[in-house]
């Protein structure tokens, strides 16, 4: 077995070798936007259809966050929009922002709504209840109506953190003030009565994709909320990778039967969606992994099957670069949390957001059998969110726990 022992302060760039490569251009604080705030944070990012404005998600500050990279080379602020409550998520299409926001209470009465916002005049336009606490938003891409997944999230201080605990969660279609309910109970033999969905995205034919994560789920949803499919999301063998934090990078252990446990989600074409599979939930399932730590990220056709899985691979390809958070060892490792997909000079590119590692791995998914790794990009601390604006050759990154690079913008060279 190869051991890799890399010392933990090394930073490496790991770029393609030969051909073009995606360059970090400017870095961008939410500072900038309101520099006396004590907290802020930049988590869900999105842009404006033209590239030029990008808009994310302050949930320390309980604002909407705007900026301005028509020069990518030199963003500049356009300040918050100030929010009554947190929010949680946030999606463009047609100049609105449609912005989940959490005005929950307490964790035994969730509650929250979505907000329509005009980019131009910054003004709400519309205000739906949402019947609990959202957490991802996504908007169709005909613009007809938004999918809010409501988390309805548990106590982790709370008997252990263990679910159930009502009230469960669900999925929220939204088409202007009219909302319709989605059940996703029934589905995980976890905790069928508490499914908490994490993360959504729409494909062209208005179907839905959401991850319901502490159950190890998969759930499709048409336009109408029909539920067309569900499925678990399985476990995965782990073979080659550091699983003791002793202060050295030893790629030599194996864990089996972890939990996927996927957190975001995106789709592909209309009929393949990835998952970045962070694990998540403790659990004491006979011969499985104690926690969800999967370390990984999956291409899955809409039916269940999966396409390709990325096994300790994307870890393994992180570590050996130097990205390497040593005291996640025992626990989820790099963390993939984020996922995106985008076309550049006619490729399609996919994106995986490892929030321990803080970096961001480029595949070539040309072939969604057999995606390459073209690139490893350094993030700020705690990349969440990530945006592919291909028609401008650019990405960017929002790291949550970055004061000082909030946001990262790179151009493809």
């Amino acid at each position: 077995m190869k051991i890799f022992i890399i010392p933990l302060f090394l930073i490496v760039f790991v770029s393609a070798a030969v051909g073009e490569s995606f360059v970090e251009t400017a870095s961008f604080s939410t500072k900038n936007n309101m520099p006396s705030a004590n907290d802020t944070s930049a988590e869900i990012i999105a842009s404006t259809s033209n590239g030029m404005t990008l808009i994310y998600s302050d949930s320390p500050l309980g604002a909407i966050g705007m900026i301005d990279i028509s020069d990518e080379k030199n963003p500049q602020p356009l300040g918050n929009i100030m929010l009554d409550g947190e929010p949680t998520s946030v999606s463009v299409k047609n100049g609105l922002a449609y912005v989940g926001v959490n005005t929950s209470k307490s964790y035994i009465k969730p509650s929250g709504k979505l907000l329509t916002i005009d980019l131009i005049s910054k003004k709400v336009l519309r205000e739906v209840n949402l019947g609990g606490q959202p957490d991802s938003v996504a908007v169709s891409p005909d613009g007809s109506f938004v999918a809010v997944a409501i988390e309805n999230e548990r106590n982790e201080d709370i008997n252990d953190g263990k679910i159930p605990q009502a009230p469960g969660g669900f999925l929220v279609l939204v088409q202007r003030d009219k909302l319709k309910k989605v059940s996703l109970s029934g589905f995980s033999q976890i905790a069928p009565n508490d499914p908490e969905p994490e993360f959504v995205d729409i494909n062209n034919l208005g179907e839905t994709v959401v991850t319901i994560q502490e159950n190890n789920w998969l759930a499709v949803i048409n336009k109408n909320g029909d539920v067309v499919n569900q499925f678990s999301a399985g476990t995965v063998d782990l073979k080659g990778i550091d699983n003791k934090n002793d202060g050295q990078l030893k790629m030599i252990d194996n864990i089996y039967g972890v939990r996927r446990e996927p957190d975001a989600v995106k789709w592909i074409d209309d009929d393949h969606f990835a998952t970045a599979n962070e694990g998540d939930y403790k659990h004491e399932a006979p011969g499985q992994a104690k926690r969800g730590g999967s370390r990984g990220w999956t291409i899955w056709n809409k039916n269940g099957s999966i396409v390709y899985d990325s096994g300790a691979s994307f870890e393994r390809s992180l570590a050996s670069a130097g990205y390497w958070p040593e005291k996640r060892a025992e626990k989820k490792g790099v963390e993939p949390e984020s996922i995106e997909v985008g076309v550049f000079n006619e490729i399609k590119m996919l994106f995986v957001g490892a929030e321990r590692a803080n970096a961001i791995g480029v595949y070539d998914v040309s072939d969604l059998s057999a995606p390459v790794l073209k690139q490893i990009l350094p993030t700020g601390i705690g990349p969440e969110g990530l945006v592919a604006i291909d028609n401008r050759n650019l990405f960017v990154s929002a790291n949550e726990v970055d004061t000082n690079k909030s946001v990262t913008i790179y151009k493809l060279k």
